[in-house]
C-alpha cells in the first residue's frame, strides 16, 4: 500500500529528520500524539492506527479537518484560485480585512493551501504568518 504524503510544506518540518525520529521511537505503542503536526511527515510516514494531531496554528488544524470532512468542496475551492501575483498578494492580506470573518473554514482552508503553493511567497512571509498566529 502506497504511504500518504504531506500535501503541505511546513516550516520546521520534519521530512529531513525522519529517519533519526522513527529510531528514536518505540517498536509499540498504544497511541500516537503529534504535538506540531505541520506539514505530517512523521505522523503520515507512520500512519498510526491510534493517532492524534495538534498544532498551536489554528488554521492548519482546519486544514487537516477540512481535508478529513470536505475534500471534495476543498478541491473545489481551490480551483478559484488564480495565478496572479496581484490575485495572490489580496488573498495573502484578506485576513486584515472583516471579509475574512465571513469565509467558512473551506475557503480559510483553500486560502492556507494557495498560499503555501505559491511561487511569490517568501520565508519572510512565512515566518510573519507564523508570529501572527503564536501572538494571536
Amino acid at each position: 500500500m502506497k504511504k500518504t504524503q504531506p500535501f503541505i510544506k511546513w516550516v520546521g518540518g520534519k521530512r529531513q529528520v525522519l529517519n533519526d525520529l522513527i529510531s528514536s521511537m518505540p517498536k509499540t505503542y498504544k497511541r500516537f500524539y503529534e504535538p506540531f503536526i505541520g506539514g505530517g511527515a512523521l505522523f503520515f510516514h507512520i500512519m498510526p492506527k491510534n493517532g492524534y494531531i495538534s498544532d498551536i496554528n489554528p488554521d492548519l488544524i482546519n486544514l487537516y479537518e477540512v481535508v478529513r470532512d470536505n475534500v471534495h468542496e476543498l478541491v473545489e475551492d481551490l480551483r478559484k484560485h488564480e495565478n496572479e501575483e496581484e490575485y495572490y498578494y489580496s488573498i495573502r492580506n484578506i485576513d486584515r480585512t472583516s471579509e475574512y470573518n465571513r469565509w467558512d473554514n473551506i475557503q480559510k482552508a483553500s486560502r492556507l493551501v494557495y498560499l503555501n503553493k505559491k511561487k511569490y511567497l517568501i520565508n519572510n512571509n512565512i515566518f510573519a504568518y507564523l508570529l501572527k498566529c503564536v501572538n494571536s
